[in-house]
């Protein structure tokens, strides 16, 4: 397992982020907006870092791993508490989110390098783009791309395959970076090699379980492996 460069397929001309736990800290938010909504009904809450394995195939299921077992196939009271959660997070996203250390600068380097970058999330679109803009830019990412109806969640190959698209990038020389083994199995069903974050919410042991081919501790680790340096 590799966690420096290395030779042949890199440099990559493209490097593509997940958000949540890999170049933006968000899950104080997600927890109080999930323990908020089970405050609503009187369900039991969770301690933060209970919510590191909750997160990571959007909010839909994020929803259902908090709600308790007894509303399974509820359809109704799921798409309740989902309103429910949604609205809340939308109000109160940016109470404690922050970039992780050292990733604006990260980011700024692979730029500088001549590598295209975006971001694909299973957040909610019209939850990512804001926080992006908020606390990236606007102009810094090449492509956004949320959880949209049109394609099924990651790991699903198909939204991998369309930002792919919208970049012009070749799967061979693309690199898919993320912190779980969801991030693991969404680039490698596109075809992608995956650098794996062990700063984000998982964890090392989970990110070389799920096969990643490089692991990175620190950002400036990430450049190293982007850029073949």
């Amino acid at each position: 397992m590799s966690t420096a460069s290395a030779t042949g397929d890199v440099p990559f001309t493209h490097v593509i982020f997940d958000l949540d736990g890999t170049i933006l800290n968000t899950l104080e938010d997600l927890a109080a907006a999930g323990n908020h909504t089970c405050e609503l009904h009187g369900w039991p809450t969770f301690q933060v870092d209970e919510y590191r394995y909750k997160v990571g195939n959007g909010m839909l299921k994020l929803v259902e791993r908090f709600m308790p077992a007894e509303y399974a196939g509820d359809q109704q009271k799921f798409e309740q508490v989902l309103t429910e959660f949604r609205t809340y997070y939308g109000e109160h996203k940016e109470d404690r989110t922050a970039p992780y250390p050292g990733i604006l600068e990260m980011l700024d380097a692979l730029r500088a390098s001549g590598i295209s970058i975006a971001v694909l999330t299973n957040k909610d679109h019209v939850s990512a783009v804001p926080l992006i803009e908020r606390y990236f830019g606007p102009d810094r990412f090449a492509y956004v791309q949320g959880r949209v109806e049109a394609f099924p969640p990651k790991p699903a190959a198909p939204v991998t395959l369309h930002v792919l698209k919208q970049l012009g990038a070749q799967p061979d020389r693309t690199l898919y970076v993320g912190d779980s083994d969801v991030d693991v199995l969404c680039g490698h069903n596109a075809g992608l090699k995956v650098a794996g974050v062990a700063w984000g919410f998982r964890g090392r042991g989970e990110l070389e379980a799920a096969g990643a081919e490089f692991i990175a501790e620190t950002p400036e680790e990430l450049l190293a492996i982007a850029t073949g340096r």
